[in-house]
């Protein structure tokens, strides 16, 4: 049975394939089998290796037997030298291991465990599921504006690597690319709001809580009837996505491009306060303010104003 050895190290967890055997075959293993199987981390055929270990070529072959019975080795490759058949063998795993009790740990930190859950439907297969979608730095839209926030989306792009891998395809989009090549019906998590990302502009009038402009924009909830100003207000919102029901869209965008660095701090530093009784499949809503902790003129905390779950 293949499966993953899971190493905590600087706050990341690193994984490697390891093979589960039974208890028997490691009862098996010798000082010389081991030193075999350590030789073994490359492909080699048993008569240099009988040679490299100065042991006699029916005593190599006698514990090449074993250990390719037991499951620790295999023949990864032949060769036809004069008519005589060269197998080559080498380990079937980089680790092994036997299940004394079988019980298995989430592994996981319980406050990651939100976050797996918030963007549960982006993580498919260990592969990023989906795209996301950042505003044109060219001046484009109903409102002719240039996005000053799609390199956020950097920061959230790291955040997520800890969850999963890109896959095999370009994850990141503009959003003119997305609407010029009808790439709408998917995962998409929208960064920066409907004054510069002509997606998050095509969302908007589906949202509980949106960006409205009267005299000036706001973020207006029609949940609790409030209305924000502040230009360090964002909104974190996930809802499913209009153009296919099956797919998800999250948003996260500020009234300013202050405001979505302030949603991306709230999903990638604060989502335990942010996440919190969040369930899979419920649509949800959160008004956050950046906020300027340290004093030295730029965000780096949130304070959560309005939270809801539909």
């Amino acid at each position: 049975m293949r499966c993953l050895l899971v190493e905590r190290r600087g706050g990341r967890s690193l994984a490697r394939n390891i093979e589960i055997l039974d208890k028997n075959s490691f009862a098996l293993l010798s000082k010389e089998s081991l030193k075999i199987l350590e030789e073994l981390k490359e492909p080699q055929c048993p008569k240099d290796l009988a040679k490299k270990l100065k042991m006699h070529e029916q005593r190599l072959y006698y514990h090449i037997r074993k250990l390719e019975k037991a499951g620790f080795i295999d023949v990864v490759r032949e060769e036809s030298v004069r008519g005589v058949m060269k197998k080559y063998y080498a380990l079937k795993a980089e680790s092994f291991g036997m299940i004394i009790k079988d019980k298995a740990v989430d592994f996981a930190k319980p406050k990651y465990k939100l976050v797996e859950q918030f963007f549960y439907e982006f993580i498919k297969d260990n592969a990023f599921n989906g795209s996301i979608v950042v505003g044109s730095p060219l001046q484009h839209g109903p409102f002719l504006t240039s996005a000053r926030d799609s390199h956020y989306a950097i920061h959230l792009a790291m955040f997520l690597g800890n969850f999963c891998e890109t896959g095999n395809r370009f994850i990141v989009k503009l959003d003119t690319e997305v609407r010029a090549e009808d790439a709408e019906k998917r995962n998409m998590i929208i960064i920066g709001g409907p004054i510069t990302n002509i997606i998050a502009y095509e969302i908007n009038e589906e949202l509980k809580v949106k960006f409205k402009w009267e005299k000036r924009w706001k973020i207006y909830s029609e949940i609790t009837k409030k209305d924000y100003y502040d230009e360090n207000c964002c909104l974190i919102a996930k809802i499913r996505n209009p153009w296919d029901k099956s797919k998800v869209i999250i948003l996260l965008a500020g009234l300013r491009f202050e405001g979505t660095k302030a949603a991306i701090i709230a999903v990638t530093k604060e989502f335990e306060e942010i996440l919190s009784n969040y369930k899979v499949g419920r649509d949800f809503y959160c008004i956050a303010k950046g906020l300027d902790k340290d004093g030295d003129g730029k965000i780096d905390d949130i304070e959560v104003l309005e939270k809801t779950f539909v």
